[in-house]
């Protein structure tokens, strides 16, 4: 009778903590490749230390979400980052689908860009 009163508690407690907490999913995308996977994209929750990066098919998976409004940043290098609004609820599931373009990246960034290599190169061979 013991074990079947832990059992009991054990199962209700489980199933009290599953209520409270949220599942976002989603699939970034890229603007620039006729909306293909962006495979290994970086996705935050702002305010938090909660990532999740995306797969080869460009879908990530973040759980155990206390319910709530949240931005997540969708970020990868040499693309725009963008940031999307959520609301979590408890027990449902948020599928987001976005894209990401190319940044745009000026001549006086990318001489900047040189003329740092070139300094670090000759400071190196010293």
């Amino acid at each position: 009778m013991k074990h079947l009163i832990t059992l009991f508690i054990l199962l209700f407690t489980s199933f009290c903590f599953a209520q409270h907490t949220g599942v976002i999913t989603g699939k970034l995308l890229d603007r620039e490749f006729n909306n293909s996977p962006l495979v290994f994209a970086d996705v935050t929750i702002k305010g938090t230390s909660i990532k999740s990066t995306t797969d080869q098919t460009g879908l990530f998976f973040i759980e155990n979400i206390e319910d709530g409004d949240y931005t997540l940043i969708c970020s990868f290098v040499g693309y725009e980052t963008k940031e999307l609004k959520v609301k979590v609820i408890s027990g449902a599931s948020k599928f987001i689908k976005t894209s990401l373009g190319a940044s745009t990246v000026s001549l006086t960034d990318l001489a900047s860009i040189a003329n740092l290599s070139e300094k670090s190169s000759k400071t190196a061979s010293r």
